[in-house]
């Protein structure tokens, strides 16, 4: 999808920009240690980016999600619905698995090299004039330019509707100079604790930030201590809060399933999307969706229903299945408790099977605690590490491994430790990797599944 020529940048130019900006080794796209001062400084300079940019993102309608686990793939579903409604949908998420251009979709496809060139320029333009008018505020950091790039690319595109994942945390993303229409909160889990805080009740504050004034805000089951900030912060934001498992409840598995809430009952839905866990996304989903439909934006039944049996989310239970080879499963589960989702789906999807696993992480995960919950299904693990300058050493990762009694051997990269496990593994066993979105990328890489990104221009 073209929306922009220009052909005095190139899209290895516009990635030379994303890469020139970001920080902490190159790892994190944007500086999330600023604390509060640094957050609010964050969010005015985002805005004052977007200001001259001509405020793209009041050109379409929003519907905001966050959460720790699932706001992707809630994201997808919401999306793929809205795109089967007939709307101009607009997807931004983050982290991209190959192309900075998965981060900016228009009607489920990534924005083209030349045009994603284009936005680049146009944004870093605009934040190269802010910084000199206005250095009080500092530099714009990659994730706020990629914030820009977005908005700006729906608003070029003519979207009507946009769905606009969270980076990190709520309150001080960059994305947080949204007004959406509704917003979403997935399940809240402990993840980047040194960020948001070390308690579920800090975590859930931080999501919370996202919720709009006046505006409703649909709420998957969460643990008590967050659920208790996220109504206190909906009632003093006089935003209706619906809540799953209270407002809407659902029977069945991603197979086949029914949901009943506000909209009515849908019965015999199905899931492009694997996993007892997507079924609850799906249905917080379901909710957004009537929100939106309730607010104007016309999204019915059948289009539901096409959305989520249509929802494509590369990299989350992911199945390759090759003649003469072991069949390979991709999820890019980070923490304890998104491993134990994925152990309870490869039971309900190929019961009694258990797999190679090939296993790398982030330095600040809890790898002993992954290797736990990743126990009930695995025979062996190799670890690795991907290319990401925040991955843990495969020795790092091996140790946690073996704290819990799995046997373990090392491997470099994930290439090498692909073809260890699948060698392992057989003709006809099974291959899991996960622990890390980035891993699992360079695992479809090496499948052939696809390209990374070309090298960014020289500096």
């Amino acid at each position: 999808m073209a929306l922009i020529a220009d052909s005095a940048w190139t899209y290895p130019d516009a990635l030379r920009a994303l890469l020139d900006r970001s920080a902490y080794e190159r790892g994190y796209v944007a500086d999330p240690f600023g604390g509060a001062a640094g957050g609010e400084r964050g969010l005015r300079r985002t805005a004052a980016l977007l200001d001259r940019l001509g405020r793209p993102q009041e050109r379409f309608r929003v519907v905001h999600v966050a959460g720790s686990k699932g706001k992707g793939s809630t994201c997808a579903m919401i999306a793929a619905a809205l795109t089967a409604a007939g709307h101009r949908v607009g997807l931004f998420t983050s982290p991209h698995l190959h192309s900075w251009r998965e981060r900016v979709a228009v009607d489920g496809e990534p924005v083209d090299e030349s045009s994603f060139a284009a936005l680049t320029r146009r944004a870093l333009e605009a934040a190269e004039a802010l910084e000199a008018a206005q250095p009080d505020l500092g530099g714009v950091t990659t994730f706020e330019l990629v914030t820009a790039i977005g908005l700006d690319g729906f608003a070029a595109a003519g979207c009507d509707v946009a769905t606009v994942e969270v980076g990190l945390g709520g309150e001080y993303d960059a994305t947080n100079v949204l007004h959406p229409l509704v917003a979403a909160i997935t399940r809240i889990d402990l993840e980047h604790t040194a960020v948001l805080g070390g308690t579920l009740a800090e975590i859930a504050g931080a999501k919370a930030g996202i919720v709009e004034p006046g505006r409703p805000v649909v709420v998957s089951p969460q643990p008590a201590d967050a659920l208790s900030v996220i109504e206190a912060v909906a009632a003093a934001r006089q935003s209706p809060l619906r809540l799953g498992g209270r407002d809407w409840r659902w029977a069945g598995d991603w197979r086949r399933f029914a949901a009943a809430g506000p909209w009515g009952r849908y019965d015999d839905l199905r899931l492009a999307l694997a996993g007892p866990h997507q079924v609850e996304n799906a249905t917080t989903a379901l909710a957004a969706l009537w929100c939106l439909d309730q607010a104007g934006i016309a999204v019915s039944e059948t289009a539901c229903r096409a959305g989520l049996a249509g929802a494509r989310w590369p990299g989350r239970f992911e199945r390759v299945a090759r003649p003469g080879a072991p069949e390979v499963v991709l999820d890019g589960a980070h923490t304890p408790a998104a491993a134990a989702a994925l152990v309870a789906t490869l039971a309900a999807a190929l019961p009694g099977r258990r797999a190679v696993v090939v296993l790398g992480t982030a330095s600040d995960k809890d790898t002993t605690g992954l290797a736990r919950a990743l126990g009930p299904a695995a025979v062996a693990v190799v670890a690795t590490r991907s290319v990401n300058p925040r991955a843990a050493p495969p020795a790092a990762v091996a140790a946690g491994v073996r704290a819990v009694g799995l046997p373990v051997e090392i491997e470099p990269t994930v290439a090498a430790a692909l073809g260890r496990a699948m060698a392992a593994a057989g003709s006809t066993g099974l291959v899991l990797v996960t622990g890390s979105l980035f891993v699992v990328a360079e695992a479809r890489e090496a499948l052939g599944l696809a390209a990374p990104d070309p090298p960014p221009s020289p500096p």
